[in-house]
């Protein structure tokens, strides 16, 4: 129980803090600000707003989790809060826990907020980016015509859902990368090395690959980094299936062996991610153990 109001406590700090708003208003008006804009992509449209949009969602998204896995311990420590709340019977992994778990949770709730509003704008997109074969569809269309581009609309805004899981996944290492940096460094350290894992941490293959010219100091350094920051190409998997109308149709059929095997490769990310934030959270509560908060 004072785990879960150290979790409740972390997400109504996070919630209204001037940042959070901001953060998801600003990806809420890029998505929509791009709703109609051309790509000019010979009728690939639609793919290329799925994929700007959850670029749009990744971006905003990963700034609250880093923002408030950053403050989280950080500010608790400088304010002198937490030694008020660990003198009552809290343990230091408790603590650690609960404010990563608050922050999860704030993240996903903005990730709610701005997924409902991509989903919405994709399944409106479809219509936008009609060919003119197809007008018929939307503009007094009969019967199976409108079942089908329906059915479109439909695939296409299901498409982005998958993208969503993944974008909370990777956050969530980001966060626990974060929540163990904060337990040392300060707010803005904390956020600065976030971001330089996340660019590491899409780059780990481009490092392994430039490092077997070079010397073997260097390819030791390499392997040390890509044994250390996250793989977070694993959960971008957009360029594969940003061309996919995903609809979960009768089992048997194509679109359903489709949905399943995205939804299996989206099991063995979480696999991962789970992995690495026990990984992250194990050290924060070692860093934290040690740290004096008198």
């Amino acid at each position: 129980m004072r785990t879960v109001g150290v979790v409740l406590n972390t997400l109504r700090e996070t919630v209204r803090q001037p940042f959070y708003l901001l953060l998801l208003a600003g990806g809420a008006a890029c998505v929509l600000a791009t709703l109609r804009l051309p790509f000019f992509t010979l009728e690939q449209d639609t793919d290329m707003f799925k994929e700007l949009g959850l670029s749009f969602v990744l971006l905003f998204v990963m700034l609250v989790g880093l923002l408030a896995a950053a403050t989280g311990v950080a500010r608790e420590v400088e304010d002198r809060t937490a030694q008020t709340v660990l003198s009552k019977s809290l343990g230091r992994a408790q603590f650690i826990v609960g404010k990563y778990l608050g922050v999860m949770a704030a993240v996903g709730v903005g990730l709610a907020v701005l997924g409902v509003v991509l989903v919405a704008a994709v399944y409106y997109r479809v219509k936008v980016d009609v060919g003119v074969l197809e007008v018929q569809y939307t503009h007094g269309g009969i019967g199976r015509d409108i079942e089908a581009f329906q059915a479109r609309q439909v695939g296409q805004a299901l498409t982005v859902v998958r993208g969503l899981v993944m974008v909370f996944l990777q956050v969530g290492v980001l966060a626990g990368v974060a929540t163990a940096l904060s337990t040392r460094l300060s707010t803005a350290a904390s956020v600065g090395l976030g971001l330089g894992v996340y660019l590491v941490g899409h780059l780990t293959v481009f490092l392994e690959s430039a490092t077997r010219l070079a010397g073997t100091a260097w390819q030791a350094g390499a392997q040390a980094i890509v044994a250390i920051v996250p793989f977070l190409e694993i959960f971008n998997i957009d360029r594969k299936l940003a061309h996919t109308i995903l609809t979960p149709l009768e089992a048997g059929s194509p679109g359903a062996a489709a949905w399943a095997e995205v939804w299996a490769y989206v099991g063995w990310s979480a696999l991962y991610a789970a992995a690495y934030v026990l990984f992250a959270i194990g050290l924060a509560i070692l860093l934290f153990r040690r740290r004096s908060i008198s």
